[in-house]
């Protein structure tokens, strides 16, 4: 098996974000569970490698049934790692009270089907016999892994962009009541000024934050899913910038507004 590639799935399950399993589990307690998972997965990576190495060393049945036997605990230690992340996401997901229902019922679907394609690699596992089996196992889980990742860096990307909404609509509440003492005053050109340049901010950014939220929609297989997620993050960069842009007109209105008061 491929150390490298192991070390790329990990690296892309911590780099996403969102997901699921049923436990009594807070989320520091199910993160504390898949940091001592990952490292009986490194464990078990280091006594697969070193019973390779024996073999090549020394071709014997006994060491060839090591690396047999090194590579399955190798791979039941990823799936274990797995599941144990997508716990630790979903405790974060059910702790986040913010969350609309409908992101929560996606993500727990996606969930389930989740831990059924673990489920299932556990059992393609199990009965691996040969070195030629242990090889196709691994490729058939790089691939479940890959669509297990495409799930995760959808719903990571749409409650990015719920958060980023829900930014754009604190923003939006503040330029009204803005607004609404600002014509109540005289003079009020300059204000009203910063403040119309605000909603053209917040009005970007809600469209940017919808370009997001369709970019995160076509991250699904068969397709192109990490060129759609890193499209959707732009958008919401670019959001982000709208929105930054509207506090500074706001807080220049509200300087005006205190200098002429």
């Amino acid at each position: 098996m491929n150390t490298m590639i192991f070390r790329i799935i990990t690296g892309l399950l911590v780099f996403c974000l969102c997901i699921s399993a049923a436990s009594a589990l807070t989320a520091t307690d199910a993160k504390q569970d898949w940091l001592d998972a990952k490292q009986r997965s490194l464990d078990a990576q280091v006594a697969h490698k070193e019973a390779k190495i024996d073999w090549a060393a020394d071709k014997t049945d006994d060491n060839n049934r090591k690396v047999i036997d090194t590579g399955k605990d190798a791979l039941h230690a990823a799936l274990d790692e797995a599941e144990a992340w997508l716990v630790w996401k979903q405790r974060e997901v059910e702790e986040n009270p913010s969350l609309p229902a409908d992101l929560r019922a996606s993500i727990e679907d996606d969930v389930d089907a989740n831990l059924a394609k673990i489920d299932a690699l556990r059992d393609e596992v199990d009965a691996i016999e040969t070195r030629v089996d242990l090889g196709i196992t691994f490729l058939r889980m790089v691939g479940e892994y890959l669509e297990l990742l495409t799930d995760v860096a959808r719903n990571t990307g749409f409650v990015w962009a719920h958060v980023a909404e829900t930014y754009a609509d604190t923003a939006d509440a503040y330029e009204a009541k803005l607004r609404s003492a600002a014509e109540a005053m005289p003079d009020n050109a300059a204000i009203v000024e910063r403040l119309d340049h605000a909603r053209d901010e917040i009005d970007s950014a809600r469209e940017n934050i919808d370009n997001a939220r369709e970019r995160y929609g076509q991250v699904v297989l068969p397709g192109t899913p990490l060129i759609q997620f890193s499209s959707g993050n732009d958008y919401l960069r670019i959001a982000r910038g709208d929105l930054l842009s509207a506090h500074r007109s706001m807080n220049q209105a509200y300087a005006l507004m205190v200098a002429q008061g």
